[in-house]
């Protein structure tokens, strides 16, 4: 009973995310996280990150008739550091966000529609512009 208690714990943890990566050996450069990923290390930053996040599935919603007609990846429901995020500047981050008709998307993760949301400062002093939305496969960089 012990042993599944600990494991169950430890799973949890994983899970939302309290478990942090092995740091790597000094000297060694760690290349699972590119140089533009969304991290947040301070609590001030993570608030911010994940505000961001959610004022870019907010937009996606609205854009696309709302939660009735439209779902976000599950990614943009999680941990912000999980999200489909890139860091474009001090305060500033792009956000490429999957999503689609919502019994699709939560059943069989398909998804058809791409919005693509800049996100830029924090607090009263945020924007939001969409770059794209449209179809997955029109998207062009």
């Amino acid at each position: 009973m012990k042993h599944m208690i600990i494991v169950s714990s430890v799973v949890l943890a994983a899970a939302i995310g309290i478990i942090m990566p092995v740091s790597t050996q000094a000297g060694e450069k760690q290349t699972s996280v590119s140089e533009t990923a969304c991290i947040a290390t301070t609590p001030a930053e993570q608030i911010a990150l994940n505000a961001a996040k959610n004022e870019a599935r907010q937009m996606a919603e609205r854009t696309n008739g709302g939660l009735s007609l439209y779902r976000a990846e599950a990614a943009m429901h999680g941990a912000a550091t999980d999200s489909p995020c890139e860091m474009i500047g001090p305060e500033a981050w792009r956000f490429s966000i999957r999503g689609g008709e919502p019994t699709s998307v939560i059943v069989s993760e398909e998804y058809t529609l791409l919005s693509v949301v800049i996100v830029k400062g924090t607090g009263r002093n945020r924007s939001v512009t969409l770059e794209y939305n449209g179809p997955i496969d029109n998207f062009q960089q």
